[in-house]
Order: C-alpha cells, then sequence, then structure tokens
C-alpha cells in the first residue's frame, strides 16, 4: 500500500541545482495505448549541481549517483516525512524530483531500492501536486504501460488510483482507457489491479463501459490468464454476491488451479447457502490444502447462516 505519510521540509532548491527544461507530458484527446508513449527528453538533465547540504539535496545525491545503505535510508526517510506533515514540496523541487524520477536509477542501484524510493517520492509528490498539474500523473501513466519491472508497473497503477479522484474529467476518462487496455491484454500480469481500480471507479464509466462484475466473470474463466490475475478478478468482486454462481462452478472443478479453487470456496462461505455446506466439505476431504479454505468457508457459511457475526477488526 502506498499509505499517506506527511512532514515538513524547509529546504529551497537554488538556482543552480535546478536547471533543468522539464517537458511535461500532457494528454488532451484519446489515447491510443497500443503505441510507444514518448519519453520526457529533458529528463536527463533533473540536476547540474547539486547542493548537498541540505535535507532535499542529500535525496538528490541518491536520484543522481546512488548512495550508501544509509544514504538511502536517509533519503527515503526524508521523503516520507514530506508525505506524512503534507506541506510538500516547493515547485521547483517538485520539478526536479519528478525529472529525477522520469531519468530513471542510477547505476547500480539495486532493484528493490529503487522501488522503494520511487514509491515514496510518488507519495511525496503527491502532496506537492498543484490541482490541475497532470505532470505526475503522465509518469505514472507511462511506468504502468512502458516500464519492463512488474513491481514497477504495480506501483504505478497504484498511485493512479489515488489520484483518480481529483483528476480532471477527461483524465478521468483517459486513466479509464489505460485500465481498460489492461484489462483487454490476456497476458497482462497487472489486469488484477487494473480490476480492482476499475471496481472503484465503474460509477464514473460512461455508457458501455463494462460493469465490474462481468468483467471479473470473464477474467476469472478465462484459462488463458495467469492465475493470479485470476485470482485477483474473482477477489475483486468478492463483496458482490452475483459472484456466487461463479464460485459454485470453480470451487468443485478438480481443473482448475488449487490457488483459484481455494479463493472461490472462500466466496461461498461469504455468500453461498446451506447447500453449499457440501461442496466445501467435500472439497476440504479432497487435500489438506484445499481444506485451508474450505474449512474456515464452511465455519464463515454455518455461522452466518445462524445469525452470528464475525468479529470485525479495528484499527487502534
Amino acid at each position: 500500500m502506498i499509505g499517506k505519510r506527511r512532514f515538513v521540509v524547509g529546504l529551497s532548491v537554488s538556482s543552480c541545482c535546478v536547471a533543468l527544461a522539464f517537458l511535461a507530458w500532457r494528454l488532451t484527446g484519446p489515447v491510443n495505448h497500443s503505441a510507444p508513449v514518448p519519453a520526457n527528453p529533458a529528463a536527463g538533465d533533473f540536476v547540474t549541481a547539486i547542493p548537498a547540504h541540505n535535507e532535499f539535496g542529500r535525496v538528490l545525491v541518491v536520484f543522481s549517483r546512488g548512495g550508501t545503505a544509509l544514504e538511502l535510508e536517509d533519503a527515503i526517510g526524508v521523503l516520507d516525512a514530506v508525505t506524512r506533515v503534507g506541506k510538500g514540496l516547493a515547485d521547483a523541487q517538485r520539478q526536479t524530483l519528478l525529472a529525477a524520477l522520469e531519468h530513471g536509477a542510477p547505476a547500480g542501484m539495486a532493484e528493490g531500492s529503487w522501488f522503494h524510493i520511487f514509491n515514496s517520492a510518488c507519495n511525496a509528490l503527491a502532496v506537492a501536486q498543484p490541482a490541475g498539474d497532470e505532470t505526475l500523473l503522465g509518469l505514472l501513466e507511462r511506468v504502468a504501460l512502458t516500464d519492463k519491472r512488474l513491481v514497477m508497473r504495480l506501483y504505478a497503477l497504484q498511485h493512479i488510483g489515488s489520484h483518480y479522484s481529483s483528476a480532471s474529467p477527461a483524465s478521468r476518462k483517459r486513466l479509464r482507457s489505460l485500465v481498460q487496455h489492461l484489462l483487454a491484454d490476456p497476458s497482462s500480469k497487472t489486469a488484477g489491479t487494473a480490476l480492482v481500480l476499475w471496481r472503484r471507479w465503474e460509477k464514473t464509466a460512461g455508457p458501455g463501459e463494462m460493469s465490474s462484475l462481468d468483467l471479473s466473470r470473464a477474467i476469472a474463466a478465462d484459462a488463458g490468464r495467469p492465475v493470479d490475475v485470476r485470482v485477483a478478478a474473482l477477489h475483486a468482486i468478492g463483496d458482490d454476491p452475483g459472484v456466487l454462481d461463479m464460485a459454485r462452478a470453480i470451487a468443485p472443478d478438480r481443473t482448475q488451479p488449487a490457488i483459484l479453487r481455494k479463493a472461490a470456496l472462500n466466496l461461498i462461505g461469504r455468500h453461498g447457502e446451506e447447500r453449499d455446506l457440501d461442496v466445501l466439505r467435500e472439497c476440504s476431504r479432497e487435500s489438506s490444502r484445499l481444506a485451508q479454505a474450505g474449512e474456515p468457508a464452511a465455519r464463515s457459511l454455518k455461522d452466518r447462516l445462524a445469525g452470528i457475526q464475525e468479529p470485525a477488526l479495528l484499527p487502534y
């Protein structure tokens, strides 16, 4: 999860550090998601001199040349602190940080480190983004569509989800187009996350755009899809009783992957009727792996039929 963490950074970026010609990528019409997305031509010029004497300068040092584990931890801490307090960044700092993200990981930085600082930087930029500025959205869209690393594409989609409600109507339409593109691609490994977003956004969908229930049914039933995407499709509509018929079909089907059958068993426990107890018991006897889902589902179903409410976990 991307979380919301905030802190005040009383920083300034000297003019010598912000010598950049940052080109904001904006889309004003329908998007052809099968076409390559252009990169920012100025992304490599995000700093010419880095003031390492202040907090933001130390962040830029890491983006420029990497650093030690302690330097990386310090940079992530500064970005997370910006997010916690919510004062955000000065405009010049924001533009410089965006260009640094466009430039990508410095040579030698481990992928896991880049994933972490990218996520923290996107969080910090979210609290600094002025109303109507789509530069960050453009960056996230490009990452979601073109980055070769699955983790980066998933991070980008999660951040896109957090910006949807504040986006303009035209941007929302474009983001829905992006998600539809991912859902239509049978090889997409991010379709599960895209479907979760669609479930959240569908109240703003236009005429003719498929419902999340119909999309989930189609994806979960598609044996050509990655199994984790099919599982995500079931969970995405797990709160909808309309998923029950599909769960009933998948759970006892021995030709289906066990992990998908376990998801179906869980949903039968949430929405099933007394007659479904036989299926839950039968699947639980089939293997210990299925029993891990079938037995709790049977208990949940019996409790629900008896009017016993499951305890709700409350945050501290």
